[in-house]
């Protein structure tokens, strides 16, 4: 399959109510085609080895269906952690959607802390939302780690909302394994956005128990 192969048959499988939701949802500048991810992933799954479907060859940055073929595709082709890690340090600020960075996060292989470390440090800082929002959306992978408590230092305030929504995640889905460390953070965390979004991340979870929640709605008053 070529890619005007790839976009011909996207682009013949719109379905037009999906495509208008996925719009609303994706907030970005990426027009919608309207195809459904399984659908994209057996497309990635089915064209690992395909030659003729070459990366380089893909127009990026105007379908939303596209883009995820192409940082899925580049991703699954890769043979080691660290070459998708400088891909993505290389390619993924120029995603328009959290749709790309949340979901693409999925094809990464397995790594060890030190090494997403590493990579966070690389992209916290960024200029580019999407580098941002990658370094923390990838940490979640790691929740369970007591040295992920190691990033919540380099959290700060954040007028991007892709940026600080990716921030509350991490908290809240840290907060699973360790409610103490977060609930500290939470009261000295001077924005005031990010702590409710927290706060409201952890009473949506299903993992954090009812007393817990509590307690974290206690600093909304504060």
């Amino acid at each position: 399959m070529t890619y005007v192969e790839l976009k011909d048959f996207l682009l013949s499988n719109a379905d037009k109510k999906f495509s208008e939701f996925s719009k609303t949802l994706s907030n970005s500048e990426y027009k919608v085609i309207g195809v459904k991810n399984p659908v994209l992933r057996d497309l990635i799954k089915q064209h690992v080895k395909d030659e003729e479907l070459k990366v380089e060859d893909f127009k990026i940055g105007e379908y939303l269906e596209i883009d995820f073929v192409y940082f899925g595709l580049s991703l699954v082709r890769l043979k080691s952690i660290d070459e998708q890690f400088k891909f993505l340090e290389t390619n993924i600020k120029y995603a328009k959607s959290w749709a790309i960075t949340d979901t693409v996060s999925t094809y990464l292989k397995k790594h060890d802390f030190d090494k997403y470390f590493a990579f966070f440090k690389r992209l916290y800082n960024s200029p580019h939302t999407y580098d941002r929002r990658m370094a923390y959306i990838v940490g979640l992978k790691h929740y369970k780690d007591k040295r992920i408590l190691d990033v919540l230092p380099y959290i700060s305030m954040n007028d991007e909302y892709m940026v600080m929504m990716a921030e509350a995640w991490l908290l809240a889905t840290v907060a699973i394994q360790f409610p103490n460390e977060v609930f500290e953070y939470l009261v000295g965390c001077k924005d005031i956005t990010l702590k409710r979004k927290t706060i409201s991340k952890i009473n949506e979870s299903f993992r954090i128990s009812d007393e817990l929640k509590i307690k974290f709605k206690e600093l909304r008053k504060e």
